[in-house]
């Protein structure tokens, strides 16, 4: 089979999944043949050599890509078993948050990505996310913001912002197990973190993390191996997902949620009733099944600008809502016009790309200002 032929079948099972998984019939015998195809999907050597070429096309190219997927298909066809399969040693690495503290990134190898990827791929297959899920196939960023938008276009009054603390740590993965999309062997051997042999990458941002962990307090837990959910995992954020997938659930009526990863907006009706649908997300998170989980949260007027996925958004009472760039947009814009490799129409379309929700009197100030950069540096 070719190249084309294998990234076909896999598309074709994954669409025959998630068929079966939309049909109302929940039968022993029709879940019987999901299960049949599930198996059929995780074991075949064309879907394996398809995952696998589009692990190296992210992370070499498609010329190498095509390279190492001829290489692979000269040997003997011998696919993969996930009951049978064993974790490597994983390193993992301290990179800093936006705001404050770190996260704890793990570099998957080869074999244990292809995993992630096709259990990603059954949960998005056979899941139906409510619509306050945003961080899913075909609901970008983007679109959660034009959401938010159409309702700060509303009567809404005020918001809720909540930020999950240490949301993927957090995971209590039994949790995990419940899930009905997954063979339990398939967790138990490549997902749950407790099967894992993770190793440390030291080195210099390592040890200055140390030392400014120390003075904070908290240099143990910089120490610590991972747990919960594994952050550089490709099925983390739609496991995520999953799990809060019920919050509407334990929230008044009229309250609309938004959820993004470990970001959470709550759009309220009045300041009264945002304050309640503040106390019932806490009460929700510390009460998860996949928790406790703790958040940092604020509530605000609609009139006021709150952030949410790099944006800045605030209701205007005559006129469309203002976007703009986040604290933390702003310091990314500034990093690249401030490095030597800086491209102004790179940065431009990177802007446009990363940023286009922004109100176009903002993005016509943000240009003006890459064009201030360009002539600074030429003169």
């Amino acid at each position: 089979m070719t190249l084309l032929q294998h990234r076909r079948f896999r598309t074709r099972l994954i669409k025959r999944i998630a068929d079966r998984s939309a049909r109302s019939d929940c039968s022993d015998i029709a879940n019987a043949q999901r299960d049949r195809e599930i198996e059929r999907y995780l074991s075949s050597h064309a879907v394996q050599s398809a995952v696998r070429f589009d692990i190296w096309n992210r992370e070499f190219g498609r010329i190498e890509a095509e390279q190492r997927w001829a290489s692979v298909q000269r040997e003997p066809v011998c696919p993969f078993s996930y009951e049978r399969y064993r974790s490597s040693r994983t390193p993992f690495f301290h990179k800093p948050r936006s705001t404050r503290g770190f996260r704890k990134i793990c570099r998957l190898g080869e074999l244990e990505k292809m995993w992630h990827v096709m259990a990603r791929d059954l949960i998005v297959a056979q899941h139906r996310p409510r619509p306050h899920i945003g961080d899913w196939s075909a609901r970008g960023r983007d679109k959660q913001i034009d959401q938010i938008l159409a309702c700060l276009r509303t009567s809404r009054q005020a918001v809720v912002c909540a930020d999950i603390t240490r949301a993927f740590p957090s995971v209590n993965f039994d949790a995990v197990y419940e899930l009905p999309y997954l063979p339990e062997p398939l967790i138990r051997r490549a997902i749950d973190y407790r099967s894992q042999r993770f190793v440390r990458k030291e080195g210099g941002e390592y040890t200055r993390q140390l030392g400014l962990a120390a003075l904070n307090g908290n240099a143990d837990d910089l120490e610590r191996s991972p747990s919960g959910l594994m952050e550089g995992s490709p099925a983390s954020n739609a496991i995520f997902s999953v799990l809060m997938d019920d919050l509407p659930d334990h929230l008044d009526e009229g309250i609309l949620a938004f959820i993004y990863c470990d970001n959470i907006v709550l759009i309220a009706p009045s300041m009264s009733r945002a304050l309640r649908a503040q106390a019932a997300l806490a009460r929700y998170l510390s009460g998860h099944r996949a928790g406790p989980f703790e958040m940092r949260s604020t509530v605000s007027s609609a009139s006021e600008p709150f952030e949410h996925l790099g944006y800045s958004l605030e209701r205007r009472a005559r006129s469309q809502p203002a976007v703009s760039l986040s604290l933390s947009g702003w310091l990314k814009l500034g990093a690249r016009l401030e490095t030597e490799e800086f491209d102004p129409d790179r940065t431009t379309q990177w802007l446009t790309a990363s940023y286009g929700r922004c109100s176009p009197h903002k993005m016509e100030e943000y240009q003006a200002w890459i064009a201030q950069e360009v002539g600074f540096r030429a003169g």
